[in-house]
């Protein structure tokens, strides 16, 4: 069993991701807490564009579904795997669903003014 810390470039969520075996050299999966699609590459981790990440799941989808009408022995692997897939698409359209509040300029601004008149120990205090 390998075990490996994540870090979100979206949200900033760090977490252990543990796999039976050694990771391979490039793994795609959602980020823990904020579902973002994310890309381990070589130790590297990167949010992935969500156009590209419904296109691996389009084709993902397609295979498995020639593989689960040609081979017996392997369509209940195929079967469990399309449902994950599945379940991707559900989060991912979810996901599309929930939109962020934009921040405002002001909003911007007035943060800025007030970490700029804050001192140290008072930010600690306040998180």
């Amino acid at each position: 069993m390998s075990e490996f810390r994540i870090e979100c470039p979206h949200c900033g969520a760090s977490f252990e991701v543990q796999l039976d075996g050694e990771p391979s050299s490039m793994m795609v999966f959602p980020c823990a807490r904020c579902d973002t699609p994310l890309m381990y590459y070589h130790g590297q981790i990167s949010e992935l564009d969500k156009e590209e990440f419904a296109g691996l799941r389009e084709r993902l989808s397609k295979v498995l579904n020639v593989v689960m009408k040609q081979d017996e022995s392997v369509s209940e692997v195929a079967d469990s795997l399309k449902k994950m897939v599945d379940a991707s698409n559900a989060r991912a359209a979810e996901r599309d669903r929930v939109q962020a509040t934009p921040i405002t300029d002001e909003a911007l601004d007035q943060l800025q003014k007030d970490l700029a008149e804050m001192d140290v120990d008072s930010f600690l205090e306040k998180m």
